[in-house]
């Protein structure tokens, strides 16, 4: 069961950044994803490929003031409530070209970058240094291995995030954007594909949503 946490950080006066309209079909994929596996075919991976290909030149632009906010919440708040672990091994999935890593790595100095996009990977800042390409649905990683798992606008493989996660891992879910963003999904139903009990805290911060799930 996800647990409200009382917001802290407020909306910015600016706007958020610009980036895939909300209808974008990626919304319809991403509820897929968490609750079909069989909707993950080849093609569709092909086509997320291709896609993200394209994206990764200006990728780069939607790092703007704020939309940090729900990230760094969700390091501070989501992850002192959750139970004790050392957070030692974890894994950005679906990290693009690192936009998010200077705020991951301060807590996670380890950290992986992982993406489905070589051309994102490319493009990544030379802070970034563990690259990895990589399919989300299939992580190159060995059973409850992983201490944290982030999902910041990224798509979630429930079957998946219970077998790489150690006995005390987390998975932070973060939506930059909130309920509009594309790939993007509310912490309850995050909670309501996680494979078996779950608990976990979420929250609003700036322009996003986040949540932190581990097994209870």
């Amino acid at each position: 069961m996800i647990r409200d946490l009382p917001v802290v950080i407020g909306c910015p006066a600016h706007g958020p950044p610009d980036g895939l309209s909300a209808d974008h079909p990626l919304r319809t994929i991403a509820r897929d994803a968490a609750f079909d596996p069989d909707a993950w075919t080849d093609e569709r991976r092909r086509q997320l490929i291709a896609l993200f290909d394209t994206l990764a030149e200006d990728w780069s632009s939607r790092d703007v003031p704020g939309r940090e906010a729900p990230i760094l919440d969700a390091l501070d708040r989501g992850l002192a409530a959750a139970p004790s672990t050392e957070r030692r091994v974890a894994i950005d999935v679906g990290a693009a070209d690192g936009i998010n890593d200077r705020h991951l790595t301060p807590t996670f100095p380890d950290l992986i970058t992982l993406d489905l996009s070589l051309e994102m990977l490319r493009r990544a800042t030379d802070h970034v240094t563990n690259r990895v390409q990589a399919d989300g649905s299939g992580l190159p990683v060995a059973d409850r291995s992983v201490d944290v798992i982030l999902l910041i606008n990224a798509f979630l493989f429930p079957i998946e995030i219970e077998r790489v996660l150690a006995p005390n891992g987390v998975l932070i879910w973060v939506n930059s954007r909130g309920a509009a963003t594309p790939i993007g999904l509310p912490s309850n139903d995050v909670d309501q594909a996680l494979p078996g009990e779950w608990a976990g805290v979420a929250s609003s911060a700036g322009w996003g949503t986040w949540s932190v799930h581990w097994r209870s």
